[in-house]
């Protein structure tokens, strides 16, 4: 599943952290994370945003988490998983923004 870190810092609680913008983390791994008091109260702030297995994000939702990313190797995972166009779009978008930025 797709979280995003809202905050500007990376958050570690019961053996998962969440760098700043995207994360691909297991979705059991997760719900372990928000057990720890610290993080549910972060997540009802609204710190994170996140999908699940079970559900799917818009597209809209999707592409955001995606121009939040910053991990090449996770965006081209994603690729594999993706049929939305334009999903898959924004993604070819971002790695392309990752691998030559403007100088």
């Amino acid at each position: 599943m797709l979280v995003q870190n809202k905050g500007n810092h990376a958050y570690t609680a019961n053996g998962l952290t969440l760098n700043p913008g995207t994360n691909k983390v297991d979705e059991k791994e997760f719900e372990r994370f928000l057990t720890h008091p610290l993080m549910k109260h972060l997540e009802s702030k609204g710190e994170f945003a996140y999908d699940s297995d079970k559900t799917r994000s818009s597209a809209k939702d999707t592409i955001a988490m995606i121009e939040d990313a910053f991990d090449i190797d996770m965006l081209e995972a994603l690729k594999e998983e993706e049929d939305r166009k334009t999903v898959l779009d924004a993604l070819d978008r971002r790695i392309e923004e990752l691998k030559n930025p403007e100088e």
